[in-house]
């Protein structure tokens, strides 16, 4: 099945680059010279699919510029900042007290 819905796919994108109208019948035309039998199922779907789109502007996405459009600002955004709270400052570690360790390390 998924290789002949690739088939479809590219017997879709061949049809839209020469120009040529996406059919049933001119995607099964490209598919059995391709040697691929495809149910006429699948390629009325994939017809319905991409009927009155043009497959090539689909594709062609846009300059690439690669950014994310910019956030919208919520609520909770546009609510004043609260002040951080102060931590408190840690306490001075007690002095150690020394420990007989039952004369390990004399």
């Amino acid at each position: 099945m998924a290789n002949q819905a690739t088939a479809v796919a590219y017997a879709a994108l061949l049809l839209a680059g020469s120009k040529t109208p996406l059919t049933v019948e001119n995607v099964e035309k490209l598919t059995k010279k391709a040697g691929v039998n495809v149910p006429s199922q699948l390629a009325t779907q994939f017809v319905r699919a991409f009927e009155g789109k043009d497959i090539i502007s689909l594709l062609s996405v846009g300059g690439g510029s690669g950014s994310a459009p910019a956030a919208q600002p919520t609520q909770a955004a546009a609510k004043p900042a609260e002040a951080p709270k102060v931590a408190e400052k840690p306490k001075d570690p007690e002095p150690e007290e020394d420990v007989d360790m039952g004369g390990l390390f004399d």
